[in-house]
């Protein structure tokens, strides 16, 4: 999985390069639950939270700060004797900036992990690729760029008594170059700058990405996650 995100964020980065004069940082915090299912060493996971970003978004040299609130979901499939976690992660958050303008942020992070240690309740650390509509005002950008976090929790007593569930807490920053979606730019296939393979997603998972770019709000599902449609 690794390698066909990499060639993928960098085939994309390089498409961004001639376009790309504006750029995002951000951070995040999440506040909620990871529900695990095990099959021997193999292990899936169910990610929701509520989600909160700050950060900037610096547009033709000048600097905007904002503000977000909303939810996140996720899957996870990785290998607990090997300590693996591969996290595909939706997410929509809105809020403002710090001059009353509106901004909407709906996207994406991949990340995978090689410190999942499940003993010790830590979910470990990940980066990888996103991609992320912001809605700004009247304008809307795509964003494209690396992705950082880590999480850990306290098990507790599980919803379903056939899994494992964990509520804590997790870090995540951003960062990327914007892209303006005007005439220029082709807006109705933003998945098209997608900085990863379709083929490793979860399958319903991709199914709520699709939905979510066409302005579908971030859902949970009450069933244990699906498997990746790839390797």
């Amino acid at each position: 999985m690794k390698q066909l995100v990499i060639v993928g964020l960098l085939a994309t980065l390089l498409a961004f390069s001639s376009n790309a004069q504006s750029r995002i940082d951000a951070e995040g915090m999440a506040d909620g639950k990871t529900v695990l299912w095990f099959s021997g060493t193999k292990v899936t996971a169910l990610i929701e939270s509520d989600l909160s970003f700050a950060g900037s978004l610096d547009i033709d040299g000048a600097s905007v700060h904002f503000t977000a609130l909303g939810a996140a979901v996720g899957e996870g499939v990785g290998d607990s004797a090997a300590m693996t976690l591969d996290v595909w992660l939706l997410f929509d958050v809105t809020g403002g900036t710090n001059d009353g303008v509106p901004i909407e942020l709906r996207g994406a992070m991949v990340g995978s992990s090689e410190d999942t240690d499940l003993s010790s309740s830590a979910l470990g650390s990940a980066a990888g690729p996103f991609l992320v509509l912001v809605a700004l005002g009247a304008d809307t950008y795509l964003a494209v760029g690396t992705a950082e976090g880590s999480a850990a929790g306290t098990f507790v007593v599980p919803d379903d008594p056939l899994t494992m569930q964990m509520e804590g807490t997790g870090t995540y920053a951003l960062a990327g170059d914007l892209i303006l979606l005007d005439d220029s730019v082709e807006r109705t296939d933003p998945l098209g700058y997608a900085p990863w393979d379709a083929a490793v997603w979860p399958v319903n998972l991709y199914a709520e990405l699709l939905a979510l770019f066409e302005g579908t709000r971030c859902s949970s599902d009450d069933g244990p996650p699906s498997e990746p449609a790839g390797d």
